[in-house]
């Protein structure tokens, strides 16, 4: 008896498992970009290929206050999906709901609390993976007092 029911509770915990994350997603490491600590630094991110299932922004050396993190989807819709305090090595997980995951980009207005050259790094959890596209630079422009400073 106890056999069966271990054997049964085995069954079950594979089948949740197996339902619980597509076959082909994996976990793909975008890069990192460093924000300002004196003004928001913006960030465009367009690597993006296949359904994307969730992101993590994770900050790196200090805590990073984000004015707003947008994704623009391929319809053109855009959506805020996370405004408010990322505490230092802290990690900020936003999932998609299944058929609202095409993107066409991430974009984000952050600034460090104290320290110039904190990191905000991004990943994606996704089905498709295109070493091209996966593997280029983000494009990360910089406002100040709404005018481009760099590009």
């Amino acid at each position: 008896m106890l056999k069966s029911s271990l054997a049964v509770l085995g069954t079950v915990l594979l089948v949740g498992a197996a339902t619980a994350l597509p076959a082909h997603a994996d976990v793909h490491q975008i890069g990192s970009v460093n924000v300002a600590n004196d003004h928001f630094t913006s960030v465009s991110w367009e690597h993006f290929e296949g359904a994307v299932e969730n992101l993590q922004f994770v900050a790196t050396g200090d805590t990073i206050e984000c004015a707003h993190i947008s994704v623009t989807y391929r319809d053109g819709t855009t959506h805020t999906v996370f405004s408010g305090i990322l505490p230092k090595d802290s990690t900020e997980t936003v999932t998609f709901p299944e058929g609202d995951s095409r993107m066409r980009h991430v974009d984000f207005a952050c600034k460090a609390q104290n320290v110039d050259g904190a990191r905000i790094a991004l990943s994606a959890r996704s089905e498709g993976w295109d070493a091209r596209q996966w593997a280029r630079q983000p494009h990360v422009t910089t406002y100040e007092d709404s005018v481009a400073i760099s590009h």
